[in-house]
């Protein structure tokens, strides 16, 4: 059996990435060495000079046109096979950047790849398939995975957004806030525009910019608000500067969300990104929504008039209004988990335990803990007693017992799945069960 290498490769085709990888690498950096490749798009590398993470620049991004997409695709996997030959790695992360996996399937890497946006269905098909591990948020099931080329028995679950990588997070919004940058006072308005290359993205609309023009004209308060614009492109920004606003060009070493005291756009990622710091959200994404936006409009204010954008950017000034979002957000995102405590854990029992396939020793649970387990199971998606069985290690007669109590008790309620047929979910009274235990548990660690 061959020795594994102390080297991690992360590939970074997203500026989201970046953010997402850095809590990684910096609770792993004592124990392991990094190879971090990242493409040329959409400010990634001016984020990683603010973190301070050494990456090497790969290819580009191929634009809006297909044409362009597949001679990127080339050109960047003969960029890398060299480079990734030379380090010799012995496993990849990375969210779903194709050429990345693509490179680590013919070098026989092992690659980790993320899963949330359903809607880029051809770049998932090609890059799933190829994953020997895909986290995925447990709101979606297994039916909707394997659409996409997941193998559910290569999926690690995680209860939550993918931007809960943020909850662990110590963020210093004294140092270096955009609206210190400009002269101006909070509060900030942070505003982040649509994904115009995206794949999925639909015919482009004026939603937001017109719920600029709304605040920026608005002679009662434009002089009592800072609007920052932290735009993708130079023609955005280009686009946005025609108004009295502050244009990001700069990154910043901390998230911008933790500066802002609300959050508008048509930016999925940055919008969840505010829920799970707690900061009030005004969404404005007019195309067809990704099931984890789907989730987060649960949540959050969500419209295409930009005179209702407008209006409940203004009402979330109220300190007080704003005080009762983030009491709400903290409460629901204390029962979701941070993914990169999974990955974490996944690259210790890997590297611990080359070839074991990442079992997780055996060892006797008291019945508090079964009881949270089968929790823990269904808190964010109804499952079937089988699928409960296996994630909470259980069988068939132990299962059956102890959802029978639960559901006697009133923690978890039966319901019926159009395509799974019947199934269990955590209630109300469950989830705060819940939440209270790892509290406890947490004060008692900690």
């Amino acid at each position: 059996m061959r020795r594994l290498s102390r080297k991690i490769w992360i590939a970074v085709s997203t500026p989201f990435q970046a953010n997402f990888f850095y809590p990684l690498i910096r609770r792993l950096e004592d124990r392991f060495d990094f190879l971090v490749t990242a493409r040329n798009h959409d400010r990634i590398f001016s984020i990683l000079d603010a973190k301070k993470i050494p990456y090497i620049p790969i290819g580009r991004h191929g634009g809006e046109r297909l044409e362009g997409k597949l001679r990127a695709y080339a050109e960047n996997i003969q960029q890398l096979i060299p480079i990734v030959k030379e380090e010799k790695p012995s496993l990849l992360l990375t969210e779903r950047w194709p050429e990345a996996v693509r490179v680590a399937f013919g070098l026989n890497i092992p690659a980790w790849t993320l899963y949330y946006d359903e809607r880029e269905y051809h770049v998932n098909r090609m890059v799933f398939p190829l994953s020997s591990k895909v986290f995925a948020p447990s709101f979606y099931t297994a039916t909707e995975l394997q659409r996409n080329g997941v193998d559910p028995e290569k999926v690690v679950w995680f209860d939550g957004f993918h931007t809960c990588y943020l909850k662990d997070e110590k963020v210093r919004q004294e140092q270096a806030a955009p609206h210190s940058r400009s002269g101006s006072r909070p509060p900030t308005i942070l505003v982040r525009p649509e994904p115009e290359f995206a794949s999925f993205f639909s015919e482009k609309q004026d939603i937001l910019e017109r719920t600029i023009h709304l605040l920026t004209s608005n002679k009662e308060v434009k002089n009592d608000l800072n609007i920052v614009i932290l735009p993708r492109t130079k023609q955005q920004a280009i686009r946005y500067a025609q108004y009295p606003v502050t244009v990001m060009v700069d990154a910043l070493p901390e998230n911008p969300v933790a500066y802002a005291d609300v959050v508008v756009g048509a930016a999925e990622t940055m919008l969840m990104e505010a829920f799970v710091l707690g900061k009030p959200v005004v969404s404005t994404v007019y195309w067809r929504e990704s099931k984890p936006l789907s989730e987060l409009h649960k949540y959050v204010f969500h419209t295409n008039d930009p005179k209702l954008a407008a209006y409940k950017c203004l009402e979330y000034l109220d300190p007080e209004v704003r005080r009762e979002f983030y009491q709400r957000a903290m409460l629901i995102t204390s029962l979701m988990e941070n993914p990169i405590l999974k990955f974490e854990r996944e690259i210790n029992r890997f590297y611990a335990e080359p070839g074991s396939g990442g079992r997780k020793p055996s060892k006797r649970r008291s019945q508090i803990e079964v009881f949270m387990d089968i929790l823990e199971a269904v808190a964010f998606r109804p499952l079937k007693l089988t699928h409960i069985m296996k994630a909470a290690n259980l069988s068939y007669t132990r299962a059956s017992r102890d959802l029978l109590w639960l559901r006697r008790k009133g923690f978890i309620e039966e319901c019926t799945d159009q395509r799974a047929g019947r199934c269990f979910r955590a209630t109300a009274k469950g989830l705060r069960l819940l939440a209270d235990y790892r509290r406890v548990v947490h004060e008692i660690l900690s």
